[in-house]
């Protein structure tokens, strides 16, 4: 059975083809020439004549089965297969088995190139006119046959060259086939690499290398190579400009490029290949940008247009590596991604999750696959995760864990959906922690509230400097003063060891007074008790400004906390004193305040970029010195500040942009345009309160802030918009 089965498969060797099988059929119409040929001898009954075609006839059929099996025929072997043929047809009657030479005619003509068909119409022409002559057929009936001949060789030939084109398109088009499949199925570069260049080698059988380059700037890199090239063409880089220009116009138009003849010759030594007569080039395009090149070398000019084979190839080539770059980048951005993602089927079921899902729920990567998500989310908060709109996804705020024996925690996530191929909808879930966000923020606050003081930091440098001084001048003086004292209770001491009568003390009492008057100690007795009391002044004033700066600086909690407003306020005016002293007037008329919940330091930032904004507003009114007042209320449970400057005014129409950020009136270098946009952020967004305010232009404007003074008040508060009064 086994033999069977490869003798049939070795005589059916190339039935893949449309060209193989024709040849086949024709070869299988030729195995009947003996049938004819014996007839034809029987009919004239010589033994030694049959003996001829037999032999004749087996070499013949022998030496056509061995050139189908090779796929082709010397060029000479049609001078002695024809010579063999007329013998058969003499031999076995020239009439009766004529026919049978159309078919020898039809297969032979299946192979090789037109040249060798014209030495075949020769030997055919010769066959009849030989045949007419020794077999006396009549001219008629020769030029009949030969034109028979000669017509089945010319349509032979042409089926041989249209079912070749075929064969070649059906081979490009296999190729192509397992190109996409290959492509679709590689999953790293290299594989990528060498599907492209596989398939190009099968494109045509001329094809004898192929090679893929990139550009990196002005040069090209051999990134891939197979076929005939060079040694050590991987790695090779080549200058962009060093290439033929037509080579450079296949980057630069974006098309297909074939090179010929001479211009192939040195387009191979420019690349380092062996010498070829066709060379063919297409640009590996992403996003309109060509980032490298196919190139392809044939030993002969291609029979067939194989442009659209090599632009389809290069395009599908540099599809397929552009969308592998994509999921790479697309990988690194997930795996570092900060905010937690998982995916899931449709039954919510998760199939991946990064590594800040692994950090935020503490469980690995192969404990969260297989987990339902909903698990993960508050019960009470999966109704609304589920009502996200798939137009306009947003993030919504949800708690969120691990695993049962972990504490709730409040994240920001959004949920959407992606469609797979079998239409089922898959969950993409991402969820953001939070409370680092919250705390970046409060250092941020924490930054722009030491930036503030940084920016007023020569003023109180200077607030300090100058009780320092005197200070310095007052305990110098009362060095001095102590070493005078020192000098004279040691005088007086001696003097009285020295003393042993009446006369004696006199005397002593005499030079201690002397020395006293010498030292001024009446000037002393009643200058060092003002200079203990002025430097304990001024300790008393530099530890006020160090207390208050030490409370506006301080970042304070996340959590809000029961706060002296007025003693906050207190506080800013000492750390603003420098920025205002020089330009206004301060004015308090602070209430008896209740505590109010808010976050202190928050507070001190609103009053300090307050009151720094209306001391700028009385210089830049230029009438002189001005007056902020500053004064507080309780309204309707609600701690009222009030900040009035006797400065410019806001003009209407710019009042509605005052609390936009980035905005701001002040020359460039003097302002940012964040000041009042913080105010309202702190008092709006982190206490639910309000910030309004009324001005008039050339006049003055007066800010007032309204706080929640327990946590009750502040729903009510935050849904009260902000706005001005003119």
């Amino acid at each position: 059975m086994l033999s069977r089965e490869t003798f049939v498969h070795r005589w059916l060797s190339g039935t893949d083809t449309m060209l193989g099988q024709i040849r086949t059929l024709f070869l299988a119409l030729l195995m009947l020439w003996p049938a004819f040929g014996l007839w034809g001898v029987e009919a004239h009954g010589d033994l030694n004549r049959a003996v001829m075609v037999v032999v004749l006839i087996v070499a013949l059929q022998a030496w056509s089965y061995t050139g189908y099996r090779r796929q082709g025929f010397p060029f000479w072997s049609w001078i002695p297969e024809g010579l063999c043929v007329l013998l058969v047809l003499g031999a076995s009657d020239f009439l009766a088995a004529v026919g049978l030479c159309f078919i020898w005619v039809s297969f032979r003509a299946l192979y090789g190139q037109a040249r060798e068909k014209l030495l075949g119409a020769a030997v055919v022409s010769g066959i009849m006119v030989t045949g007419s002559e020794v077999f006396h057929t009549g001219s008629g009936s020769t030029m009949s046959l030969m034109f028979t001949a000669l017509l089945s060789l010319t349509v032979s030939h042409y089926l041989a060259r249209v079912s070749r084109a075929r064969d070649r398109a059906a081979a490009r088009e296999s190729a192509m086939a397992s190109a996409g499949a290959g492509l679709a199925a590689s999953t790293t570069r290299a594989d990528v690499l060498d599907v492209a260049l596989g398939a190009a080698l099968s494109l045509d059988r001329q094809v004898n290398a192929a090679l893929i380059f990139t550009v990196a700037g002005p040069a090209l890199h051999v990134v891939a190579a197979a076929g005939h090239v060079g040694p050590e063409a991987v790695g090779w880089v080549t200058e962009l400009d060093g290439l033929p220009p037509q080579a450079r116009d296949t980057l630069r138009s974006g098309g297909y490029t074939l090179v010929t003849d001479d211009a192939a010759d040195s387009l191979a030594d420019v690349l380092r290949l062996p010498r070829h007569r066709a060379i063919a080039m297409a640009p590996l395009v992403a996003h309109e940008s060509p980032f490298g090149m196919l190139v392809i070398a044939l030993d002969r000019h291609p029979i067939d247009d194989l442009s659209a084979a090599i632009l389809t190839l290069a395009g599908e080539t540099a599809l397929t590596l552009d969308q592998m770059l994509v999921r790479s980048r697309m990988s690194v951005v997930v795996e570092h991604l900060s905010d937690a993602l998982l995916l899931a089927s449709e039954a919510g079921t998760i199939r991946f999750a990064n590594p800040a899902a692994e950090l935020m729920f503490a469980r690995s990567r192969d404990e969260l696959v297989g987990t339902p998500v909903w698990s993960l989310v508050h019960p009470h908060d999966v109704g609304s995760l589920l009502q996200t709109r798939a137009d306009a996804p947003s993030f919504r705020v949800c708690r969120m864990r691990g695993s049962d024996d972990l504490p709730w925690v409040e994240v920001e996530a959004v949920l959407e959906h992606a469609t797979e191929h079998d239409g089922s909808r898959s969950i993409v879930l991402t969820a953001r922690d939070i409370s680092e966000r919250q705390r970046l923020e409060l250092e941020l606050r924490h930054a722009q509230k030491l930036e503030s003081i940084g920016r007023l930091a020569a003023g109180i440098a200077h607030e300090i400097n100058t009780p320092i001084q005197f200070i310095g001048d007052n305990v110098r003086f009362m060095e001095n003063s102590f070493a005078d004292l020192v000098r004279l209770w040691a005088t007086y001491r001696e003097l009285s060891a020295e003393a042993t009568g009446p006369d004696d003390l006199t005397e002593t009492r005499r030079r201690i007074d002397e020395l006293a008057e010498e030292l001024e100690m009446d000037y002393l007795m009643e200058e060092v008790p003002k200079a203990i009391a002025q430097t304990l002044k001024g300790v008393n004033r530099v530890a006020g400004i160090v207390r208050a700066m030490k409370a506006f600086g301080h970042p304070g909690t996340e959590q809000k906390a029961p706060a002296n407003l007025t003693e906050a306020i207190q506080n800013t005016l000492v750390v603003a004193n420098n920025e205002i002293k020089y330009v206004a007037d301060v004015e308090t008329d602070l209430a008896d305040l209740p505590l109010v919940y808010c976050h202190l330091g928050d507070i001190n930032q609103v009053l300090l970029n307050l009151l720094v904004n209306a001391a700028h507003a009385i210089t830049a009114a230029d009438r002189g010195r001005g007056t902020i007042r500053v004064s507080t209320t309780v309204e309707s449970g609600h701690a009222v500040i009030n900040i009035a400057d006797t400065g410019t005014g806001v003009p209407a129409e710019i009042a509605d942009k005052l609390f936009e950020p980035f905005f701001t009136t002040k020359e460039v270098g003097t302002g940012t345009g964040q000041g009042l946009a913080l105010v309202r952020s702190l008092v709006a967004d982190r206490h639910g309160g309000t910030v309004d305010f009324t001005s008039e232009v050339g006049v003055g404007t007066t800010f007032t802030v309204r706080l929640p003074i327990s946590p009750s008040d502040m729903a009510d508060m935050s849904a009260k918009p902000m706005g001005v009064q003119r």
